[in-house]
């Protein structure tokens, strides 16, 4: 392939600015041969300092559609109805995934028609060699059609279980690959109707440079919560939203708590009001206060020293009642050694082998949660057991080098077919 300029112009186009999907971004990004790569990256609303310092150092240059704090395009300002899961609940998944095309596509002229305009102009501006869309096949059908409007060859990154319309399926026949956090992300895709040929299974990776770097002592993090080195620290890690089973966290805790008196529990995360309400958090205050856990059940609100609070913990557990489409948390707390105890359905078992480098529980099931965090306050041969065998699946699976070296294959592929 015959190239107009030194470099390869890759432009990532994403419509969030936080969470794990940002966090995966960056590692892609900074692992780039620069040599080789120029990377832009296009916020739908540009983000806060330290997210644009962090892309930046990493060797990108960013931009966005709206200045920052806008609400422009932000799928938390929109309408929501009720509708939809009544027509499934009643007619099925057929009429419902018609109804749904036919309320996306007076959404899409409402509000992302003007999503879309902007998406073309800058990419006008730009002129990459190839786009990278970082959202999933709804949240980025404008970014497709688009690309489509100016020839680019297009990649999108699926990171959720997001349902798809018939005009996202008939917009994603220009998409090149679909790369696919896990398996269960490619088979919940290919039932859509994507074709399994452009969907290929690139799993998340982890910075373990700086998750390595964690320095703060166990007895430090403690200390700063009140408790000593005899405690049994479990932290659940993640965004505080219904499905993240905080509730079942808490569940757990108190029932382990009835056979080992030195357990507690960190909450760790913000209340995320894209997903939820206040009214949850003010549910799992109110169970804490139910099982007399006050002083036992911590909430830590957001840190920024995440990798420090699961080096200090005993265990970082992955209590979601729902699917995840990876389990982020899972590869990170492997990443410092800390044992990662997951519910077994979606990503996480891609991640876990029980009983070999974690632990797998059923959803919803407390009892099985605390049977877990004792099994690890007690057995501190098998806990070391699973440190060793987490490290080394990370070092073996879920490296940046491993990561990015795949997708650039990927992008090579896609860009040597491409008629110049």
């Amino acid at each position: 392939m015959i190239m107009s300029r030194s470099r390869t112009h890759i432009l990532y186009i994403a419509e969030f600015s936080t969470g794990g999907s940002v966090e995966s971004l960056l590692c892609l990004v900074g692992g780039l041969d620069k040599a080789t790569f120029k990377a832009t990256v296009l916020f739908f609303s540009l983000p806060g300092e330290t997210t644009c310092a962090r892309f930046e150092a990493a060797g990108a240059t960013v931009c966005s559609l709206y200045p920052r704090h806008s609400d422009k395009g932000d799928p938390k300002h929109l309408p929501k109805h009720q509708l939809q899961s009544k027509i499934r609940a009643a007619l099925g998944r057929r009429i419902e995934q018609f109804y749904a095309s036919l309320k996306y596509a007076l959404h899409f002229l409402r509000f992302r028609l003007p999503v879309f305009n902007a998406i073309r102009r800058q990419i006008g501006r730009i002129q990459p060699d190839l786009i990278h869309l970082n959202n999933g096949v709804h949240s980025d059908t404008p970014g497709i059609l688009a690309a489509r409007t100016h020839h680019i060859p297009t990649i999108c990154h699926i990171r959720t279980f997001g349902k798809l319309t018939y005009v996202s399926v008939v917009a994603a026949r220009s998409v090149r690959v679909f790369l696919c956090i896990s398996d269960a992300v490619r088979e919940h895709l290919t039932g859509y109707g994507i074709e399994s040929s452009r969907c290929v299974v690139v799993p998340n990776c982890v910075d373990q440079r700086r998750f390595n770097e964690a320095d703060v002592s166990a007895a430090g993090i403690r200390e700063e919560f009140g408790w000593d080195s005899a405690e049994k620290v479990f932290a659940l890690v993640g965004r505080i939203v219904s499905w993240k089973g905080q509730d079942f966290f808490i569940q757990a805790i108190a029932e382990a708590r009835k056979t080992d008196a030195s357990i507690r529990g960190l909450i760790v995360g913000d209340v995320d009001s894209a997903f939820t309400d206040d009214a949850y958090a003010a549910r799992l205050r109110a169970l804490v206060s139910e099982f007399a856990l006050d002083d036992i059940v911590r909430f830590t609100g957001h840190r920024s020293d995440i990798p420090n609070i699961m080096k200090s913990a005993d265990a970082v557990i992955c209590a979601s009642s729902l699917p995840e489409p990876f389990g982020r948390v899972i590869i990170e707390s492997m990443a410092v050694g800390t044992p990662a105890v997951a519910t077994n359905a979606g990503g996480a078992t891609d991640i876990i082998t029980d009983g070999v480098n974690g632990i797998l529980v059923p959803i919803s099931d407390s009892e099985a949660l605390a049977k877990a965090m004792l099994r690890l306050s007690r057995d501190t041969d098998f806990a070391q057991k699973l440190r060793s065998a987490a490290m080394q699946t990370v070092a073996d699976r879920y490296t940046v080098r491993r990561h990015v070296a795949k997708i650039c294959t990927i992008y090579r592929s896609v860009l040597g077919s491409r008629k110049e």
